[in-house]
């Protein structure tokens, strides 16, 4: 297999690769401790793929702080080193290689033999001409991420020729390039399990493995399936990736298309329409909901949606696809006027995980409310069962809207909702009166103990390929300070 020239560019651009705005927030987080030229300060650690906290061994990742090296320098091209511009890094007590060093960002490997302890952590250590510091960070098997492109931000897509594209259609072959797809064997290929989704449909993998030449750098071969939205992700040891867009070729099967898509966990709350808070669930509910700390404190978010869409299929319309995704899932139903048919499926959660048992699901559940901030230790909950009065109720009340499953997952606290059924005529409605079993989904992914206090769940409807309607809500994430101060420090 060739290398794309453009995946070594990207690898190589050091600190171009990683978003000025991002960095600066990351480094602002422990400006509070500056000091004059003086010992290195680590303020975070990053995947460098997708910029969150979930690392493991041979994954990149950008070091964030201060007091690093006098000035850029990018490693030679084709190279990384130990030691660059008088900066290196160790890891579990292993030497990280190195692409970019400067005064405020280091860009380094996690040497794929680092030991990931039980408790997961282990000491980074930044060396300088001004001495060393140490950063705990959380290792975990898999880290999947996938790279996108400076330019556009796009997932970094190539044909089977290793030419750039920029829309995916059924049945291309394509390459695409990740982090953190954990362990190898003596061929180069990935040990764990990789589902790749394009356009909310599994992709069928031909190859997953170490990218030739490109040192943490995995290459995935895929044949693309019928997309639905514009979306592609990664889930690998019970973690998803980035969710990062591609162009689609989208239909004319549909006229007269309205849509609304909105979240019940996150929710809008009108009376703080430019405030973060704490999910709520439905219009009237007051907010913030729950006790700061307390329920932010999961390594787990439910993502629940809920939409409504109505349409005309045109005469002589072919297949074609309803899709209203979140950050955990969706509701897909597929379209056949033909045949006047529709099949859908819709992502809800196991009976178990929707009461708080995550005892048969690979993912592991951690206390951050009872992480210590300087060394990122954390208490694991027992048997991986959330008590309830750890449980938000508005999860609670987003969760009692789910459908009910009739698919069984394997170690997964999601799981479908498959049915099917028959179009009446040319006009198709989802609301309260029509299809409703169809309109809620809603799914639980990891979050990391990371340096940001925000996320923001994304919700969007889409309609024979066509973006109809979509909405962002924040919450608040449970975030690890920084490793210049403490709570003890005001």
């Amino acid at each position: 297999m060739k290398n794309a020239r453009a995946v070594i560019v990207v690898l190589y651009m050091g600190a171009q690769m990683f978003p000025r705005k991002i960095l600066a927030i990351l480094i602002l987080a422990g400006a509070f401790a500056c000091s004059t030229m003086a010992q290195p300060v680590v303020t975070t650690v990053v995947n460098k793929a997708s910029y969150s906290a979930v690392v493991s061994p041979n994954c990149w990742v950008v070091i964030a702080g201060y007091n690093f090296a006098a000035s850029s320098l990018p490693a030679p091209a084709g190279s990384s080193p130990t030691t660059l511009g008088g900066v290196s890094v160790t890891v579990a007590g292993l030497p990280a290689p190195l692409v970019y060093v400067s005064p405020n960002e280091i860009d380094a490997l996690i040497p794929p033999q680092a030991a990931i302890p039980q408790n997961t952590v282990a000491p980074l250590v930044v060396t300088s001409g001004a001495g060393s510091v140490t950063y705990n960070i959380r290792l975990t098997r898999n880290s999947p991420a996938l790279f996108t492109s400076p330019d556009t931000g796009q997932a970094l897509v190539f044909d089977a020729g290793f030419r750039q594209v920029d829309t995916v259609g059924p049945q291309d072959t394509l390459i695409l390039y990740a982090a953190g797809l954990g362990p190898t064997d003596g061929s180069g290929r990935v040990v764990d399990n990789v589902e790749v989704y394009i356009g909310e449909r599994s992709a069928p993998v031909l190859f997953a493995g170490l990218a030739p030449g490109l040192p943490g750098i995995y290459q995935l071969n895929v044949t693309a399936p019928t997309p639905a939205t514009d979306r592609i992700y990664l889930r690998s040891g019970g973690w998803q990736s980035n969710i990062v867009n591609i162009g689609i070729r989208s239909g004319t099967n549909t006229a007269n298309v309205k849509g609304s898509i909105d979240g019940l966990y996150p929710s809008s709350d009108p009376g703080y329409p430019n405030t973060p808070l704490r999910p709520c669930v439905g219009d009237n509910d007051p907010g913030p909901c729950g006790p700061a700390g307390v329920f932010a404190s999961l390594s787990i978010m439910l993502h629940a949606g809920t939409f409504t869409v109505s349409f005309d299929t045109v005469p002589g319309a072919g297949p074609f696809a309803v899709a209203a995704v979140g950050e955990a899932g969706g509701s897909i139903i597929s379209i056949d006027p033909a045949a006047g048919t529709y099949t859908a499926s819709v992502t809800t959660l196991t009976p178990a995980s929707a009461s708080g048992d995550f005892s048969s699901s690979t993912v592991p559940l951690w206390d951050y409310g009872s992480c210590n901030w300087k060394s990122g230790v954390c208490q694991p909950f027992p048997a991986n069962i959330v008590p309830p009065s750890r449980i938000d109720p508005y999860w609670v009340r987003a969760i009692q809207t789910l459908p009910a499953p009739n698919m069984t997952a394997v170690a997964s606290p999601n799981t479908l909702l498959q049915v099917s059924g028959s179009l009446s005529g040319s006009r198709f409605a989802l609301d309260a009166q029509n299809n409703s079993s169809l309109a809620t989904f809603g799914g639980i992914v990891q979050v990391p103990y990371g340096p940001f206090d925000l996320g923001v769940s994304t919700f969007s409807l889409y309609v024979d390929g066509k973006l109809i309607a979509s909405k962002g809500l924040p919450y608040l994430l449970f975030q690890r300070a920084p490793a210049s101060f403490g709570p003890g420090d005001f």
